[in-house]
Parts: structure tokens; sequence; C-alpha cells
């Protein structure tokens, strides 16, 4: 994943631990980590953490501790801990049969540790708040080691100390692998700590320098501050957290509190309006994945349509060829497919490539449920509701604002398609 934070304060504490490691003659072979945070004063706080167990210990002075209770942790795994060493030795003239029950007795055994052990980490967030890996992943296990690494453990620590992340460097150390170069600098990894940093930072970073920030929004967040005080929690006011030197007003573009995907913010005013006039000037190009309830016929088309806002039903949008403004969108068929609904029902589906050339309001849920008739999955407006809307902002293309070059980010649907 791209590191979240600038580095190059954390590297050159990095390089401090590298000296003392050496001098140390240390032969633990590992990650390592710096965050180094602003108190509510501004004055620098310097964290330190390893990943995993270091030299068999979890919990170290000076170190920041596990996102568990050791002992806790202990307990978890002391009561199938001696019958999974029993069946992870392969008997002489084992069958096959004889095989396929130990492996499968051997990993019911190894679930039922993973779960108890998941169901003792939890974690500080960007809003001081506590969370655990079942607020994250519902339906399936993490891999085993989620949250072990340096970066989850400094960010969990920094938050539940009331400390402001600046900077973030981790680098390996021992021998080296096939994946690994001892005393290199490494971003926070994509098989772990992609599935819960973005839950601990409150937003998924996708890309950051100093004059933008390319973010995933998760559906059910706003894009911007709305009215009232329960409608200040969006992407603008997480990122601001997270970075205070961005400006007051950073968005160019918003996407609907349901749809999820790719968003660009300006740090600074330059950038802002650089990209503002893109955006303004059609020259962004995006692109939506969306699944339609129902079956569309046509392979590809161009839709064009007049609509504004329903006064008697806002925010639902009604065509009107007088007062409506135009809506262009261009579409490619992908599939047609059968999925089930949340009821368990198995409906028709079709899943779409949307490419808006105006940025009217809903309108790419318009142009699915009026001019292809069928509305998106989950569209609690034009069609019906679901657990989430099936619409997600799956490319994003631009000229970056300072440099003049052509940018592209992609972004996978978190749902089927």
């Amino acid at each position: 994943m791209f590191a979240p934070f600038d580095e190059t304060k954390a590297r050159q504490v990095c390089l401090k631990m590298m000296a003392d490691l050496e001098r140390d003659g240390c032969e633990w072979t590992g990650m390592f980590g710096a965050l180094v945070c602003q108190d509510a004063a501004g004055n620098e706080v310097v964290l330190r953490a390893f990943g995993g167990s270091f030299e068999g210990s979890w919990n170290r002075e000076g170190w920041a501790p596990p996102l568990f209770d050791e002992e806790k942790y202990k307990a978890a795994i002391f009561p199938n801990d001696k019958k999974i060493h029993e069946l992870s030795e392969v008997p002489a003239n084992e069958s096959p049969e004889q095989k396929a029950a130990r492996d499968k007795e051997r990993l019911a055994l190894c679930n039922d540790t993973l779960q108890k052990i998941y169901s003792l980490y939890s974690f500080c967030c960007f809003d001081q708040k506590w969370r655990t890996f079942s607020d994250i992943a519902r339906e399936k296990l993490l891999p085993t080691g989620t949250g072990d690494c340096s970066a989850p453990k400094l960010l969990s620590h920094a938050f539940s100390l009331g400390l402001r992340p600046i900077s973030l460097a981790e680098f390996y150390w021992g021998k080296p692998n096939s994946r690994l170069v001892p005393k290199n600098f490494y971003p926070p990894c994509d098989e772990k700590c992609a599935l819960i940093l973005p839950a601990i930072l409150g937003l998924k970073i996708i890309y950051r320098d100093q004059n933008i920030l390319v973010v995933e929004k998760p559906s059910g967040l706003l894009s911007v501050p709305g009215r009232g005080p329960d409608k200040q929690d969006c992407v603008v006011t997480r990122a601001q957290k997270l970075f205070p030197q961005m400006i007051k007003q950073p968005s160019v573009h918003r996407l609907d509190m349901d749809t999820s995907g790719l968003m660009v913010l300006a740090f600074d005013e330059q950038s802002h309006r650089a990209l503002n006039a893109q955006f303004e000037n059609r020259l962004v190009k995006k692109n939506y994945v969306a699944v339609l309830d129902g079956v569309v016929k046509e392979q590809e088309g161009r839709v064009e349509l007049k609509h504004r806002v329903d006064l008697e039903n806002r925010p639902r949008q009604i065509l009107d060829d007088v007062y409506g403004k135009v809506a262009v969108t261009e579409w490619k068929r992908l599939r047609v497919w059968t999925r089930r609904d949340t009821a368990g029902k198995e409906r028709k589906a079709t899943s779409v490539l949307f490419c808006p050339l105006t940025g009217r309001t809903h309108q790419l849920r318009v142009a699915a449920a009026f001019a292809l008739g069928a509305p998106i999955v989950g569209d609690n407006l034009y069609g019906k509701e679901e657990e989430r809307l099936l619409l997600h902002a799956s490319e994003l293309c631009f000229t970056h604002p300072a440099t003049g070059q052509e940018m592209r980010f992609e972004s996978a649907p978190p749902f089927q398609y």
C-alpha cells in the first residue's frame, strides 16, 4: 500500500535504530518502524515498534505495545496448541484418507484458535475510538499476523496517547529473503496492513504528495460536510484531521454518500484551482463500475438526459426537458449474470462500466433507472434498497496540478460484479 505519511523524519529515526541494532549485534529477523508525532503543544514525540514479537517478547519497555493483552493471548493459544503440533507431524504409512482427516481436524483447531486470538485485538483509531477486527471483517477471518506489523501498532499507540502522526517509516532487519533486503525501507504491507490501516486512519490513502491526496471513499461516508453537527464526519474532515496543513476547502469533486471509490483532494490553493479547472473543462476521466438490477440487452451506448431536483422530494431527481440540466454518460455492458439478493432470492443483474462526461447530481443513478431501465442495485431512490449501493468510482485520471504529469488511479469495487 502507499505510505500514508511523509517518511523523511521517521527515516532519520530508523537510521539511528539500525546503528543501535548493529552495535548490539542483533540477530533477530523482522520489521522495525518509527513514527514521529506531534502532541497538543506542537512538540515532537518519537514512537518505535517492531513487527510481531521481538526475540520472543511482545512487550518491551520503550516500544509500542501489541494490539492485545499478552496474558490473554497465551491463554487463547494454550488449549489447542499441543493437539495442533501433534496433528502437524506426519505419521508413517499414512493413507490419503487419513491425511485428509488429519488436515481437516488441524485446520478446524487452527481456525478456532485464530478466532479466539482475534477477538482479543483492539486498536485506537483517528477519532480515538477503540475498534476490533469484527468491526472491519465480519464475514471472514483476516490473515494470520494482521495487526502485528509495526505500522498498526505505532498508529494505534499514537492515537491512544492523543498524538498526531506526521512521519512514518519501516525497515527490514536480519537475513535477506526473496522479497525483503536488510536495511531497506518498505511501505506498510498489502497483505495485512492494508486491511486494517484504513480503519485506524479513517481513510484508505491511495496516493499522497505535497500537493494532492487521493483516497478511496467507503460507502456510507459523506464526501464533504453537510448541514448540522451530525453531518460533519466526511472525507474532507477526516483528511484535515490527518493533515492539518490541508486548506479549508480541499475538495474539487464529490461522490454520493452511498457511492464508494476514488476521490482527489488538494493540499494547497494553487493545486485546488488547477484541479478545479480540469473538472470544469471536462479534462478529468472518471469511470464507475455498477451492478444494475435487471438485464440490459444493448452492449454499449450514450445517454443524454435533462434532469433536475424534485423540489417536493429532495434529493431525488426528475426528468425535465425545459428546466433540467443535461447529463451525458457513456456506458458499456460488462456482463449479465445471476446474483443473490439480501433476501436470498436469485435475480438477474447487469454489470456496467459508466463514464460520465458531465457531473450532475445522481447522474449515473438516473441514467441507469430511466435510460437503461434497470436501477443500480441498492438504490433507495430509483430502485430497491439493499445493504449498499453497488456503485464504485473505479478509475480517476487527471493531470498533476504541480508537475503536469498524467496521474491515473484504479480501485477495484468492494463487491461482486
